[in-house]
C-alpha cells in the first residue's frame, strides 16, 4: 500500500470515528472529550493561521 492509500484510509477512519462519537448522547464523557480535542485542534489551526498572516 502506498502512502496515499494509507492517508486515505486514515482519513476515512477518522471521519467514521467522528460520526460515531457525535451520535453519542451529549452527556457521554467520550463525546465531551472528543469535543474538547476538536476545540483544541481548531484553536491550534487558528493560531497557525494568525502567525502566517502576520508574517506576510
Amino acid at each position: 500500500m502506498n502512502i496515499k492509500g494509507i492517508l486515505a484510509a486514515m482519513g476515512v477512519g477518522a471521519a467514521a470515528g467522528a460520526v460515531a462519537i457525535m451520535m453519542m448522547p451529549s452527556g457521554n464523557p467520550t463525546r465531551k472529550l472528543a469535543e474538547k480535542a476538536a476545540q483544541k485542534v481548531e484553536d491550534a489551526a487558528q493560531s497557525v493561521t494568525n502567525k502566517l498572516s502576520s508574517a506576510m
